[in-house]
């Protein structure tokens, strides 16, 4: 019984951390929007933009990343589900607090822009997590591929029997 606890608190100990990662990148990603300066307010828009592509761009990296660690050594129903709680806890930190350490409101830019975050976080979950899973899959280096392997490895081993 001890052991199946401390395998819970293992499992929600890397989740919490994969929550702490992914809101460490937003928050850095509103710090660097925020100190961006241009001479005119078009270039100011374009660069803030940019940097809103990056991130968008390293967060997804981070769930394809995460993905094909997990994936490895885990059925795909347990990484997403563990991707989908911390994507989720992620993108409610991320969209009501994260505003904040910029000093903002999170509903200053409206309704629109803040149910936008929303779907921007559960595009990139799905997107980054489907990309790893992917190139998983592809590479037959997934929890499920590696199963039948050593499956047919232990059948091979047994002799026919007469």
């Amino acid at each position: 019984m001890a052991l199946r606890w401390r395998e819970l608190l293992v499992r929600w100990r890397e989740v919490a951390i994969l929550v702490g990662v992914l809101f460490a990148i937003n928050v850095a990603g509103r710090w660097i929007a925020k100190s961006l300066k241009a001479e005119n307010s078009q270039a100011l828009e374009d660069r803030k933009a940019l940097a809103g592509f990056i991130i968008i761009g390293v967060l997804g990296l981070v769930f394809m990343g995460v993905t094909i660690y997990w994936g490895r050594v885990r059925p795909f129903n347990r990484v997403g589900f563990d991707l989908g709680v911390s994507a989720l806890a992620a993108c409610l930190l991320s969209v009501f607090i994260g505003p904040l350490t910029v000093g903002e409101s999170p509903f200053a830019n409206g309704a629109g822009a803040f149910f936008a975050q929303v779907w921007t976080w559960g595009g990139i979950a799905i997107g980054g997590t489907a990309l790893g899973y992917i190139v998983l899959v592809a590479l037959a280096a997934d929890y499920r591929a590696r199963q039948l392997k050593a499956f047919a490895e232990r059948k091979k081993v047994v002799p026919k029997r007469v």
